[in-house]
């Protein structure tokens, strides 16, 4: 009905001729004849209708074929296709048609460049973290090797670095993959505090180094996830953790918890750092957003980033504390479903 009612206002005007025709010849007829004014009136109006409905049908199986031909060239852009449009179209839509399809035509080249340069970027970056592996083994073997030709402090300095540099390609890894078409997951059941204690044995020199006291507490529960992409996630939070808690007397803890009546799993890291302003809250998981605080300007605003991105892919709700504020630290909780029995 609306359809046609938006017919009938875009032919309005020749609705109106034919109007205007009729009564003219009405007219016309009148004075010739007044007997017969109301005989042709019915048979004018008769042909008026019938004229209507004649052009209806006609501008229907016109409308239908613009229609067609314009979502063949919309869907394929191709020369064939811009011909036929400009076939059924009247000749004053010829140029903005010839002018689109040649815009069309440069926007898809542009994109195809794009996804190739992508592509390209991608296979690059994948590309040197493999390669990179092969120094940071050589240097890893180097220091084990000369560990009695060095103090302990020295040690455990170049271990720290190792390990930051690690967790960098590590980063720039799992960057890639984010936008990957094909990403294989592997979920398993997975014990909570096995995995926590996995991701927090490549922080255990930042922890000696820094003098943080890590407190752990989690109820025997067990999780379905990826293992690895967990890893990474966990990773990413305790990082953050262990970046910004005090530098001096730094806590870092860990709950794991299952709700009692609900059907969630909860894990959550806190430090007791400065915490984050309440106005840069919103924007934490933002790409690149490292917020006011002084403490934050020098970092890359990625870690919640990633955190947010792979707890999504694994199902995992992320939150942050709502009781953060300056100077009481800072909380982050993961809220796992239940799909088995713990």
């Amino acid at each position: 009905m609306k359809r046609k009612c938006a017919y009938l206002k875009m032919r309005a005007h020749w609705l109106t001729l034919l109007l205007l025709s009729d009564f003219f010849f009405l007219f016309l007829v009148w004075l010739a004849n007044p007997g017969a004014v109301k005989i042709f009136a019915v048979i004018m109006l008769l042909y008026s209708l019938l004229t209507a409905a004649a052009g209806y049908v006609v501008d229907k199986g016109k409308e239908g074929e613009r229609l067609l031909a314009a979502e063949k060239f919309l869907e394929r852009q191709g020369e064939g296709e811009e011909q036929e449009l400009l076939a059924v179209m009247d000749s004053v839509w010829h140029p903005v048609i010839k002018e689109t399809a040649r815009l069309l035509r440069e926007e898809r080249m542009y994109s195809r460049e794009r996804q190739q340069e992508l592509l390209s970027y991608q296979e690059f970056i994948e590309a040197w973290v493999h390669e990179i592996k092969t120094p940071l083994s050589l240097s890893e073997l180097v220091l084990e090797n000369r560990r009695d030709e060095m103090s302990d402090y020295v040690y455990r300095r170049i271990q720290h670095v190792q390990h930051m540099v690690r967790l960098d390609v590590e980063r720039i890894l799992y960057y890639a993959r984010l936008y990957a078409e094909h990403v294989d997951y592997k979920f398993d059941k997975l014990f909570l505090r096995e995995c926590v204690d996995e991701a927090l044995a490549d922080f255990c020199e930042v922890a000696e180094e820094k003098c943080v006291d890590v407190r752990i507490e989690t109820e025997p529960v067990w999780i379905f996830s990826d293992q690895r992409a967990l890893k990474f996630l966990l990773s990413q939070i305790f990082g953050n953790a262990f970046k910004y808690t005090r530098k001096a007397g730094g806590i870092v803890e860990v709950y794991g918890w299952k709700e009692k009546d609900g059907e969630k799993i909860h894990l959550a890291v806190r430090d007791n750092g400065e915490g984050v302003p309440k106005e840069d809250v919103p924007f934490l998981f933002d790409k690149g957003f490292t917020g006011n605080h002084p403490e934050r300007q020098k970092a890359t605003g990625m870690g919640l980033y990633f955190v947010k991105k792979y707890a999504e892919l694994l199902g995992i709700e992320v939150k942050i504390e709502e009781t953060i504020n300056l100077d009481s630290g800072f909380g982050i909780e993961l809220e796992f479903p239940i799909v088995l029995d713990s």
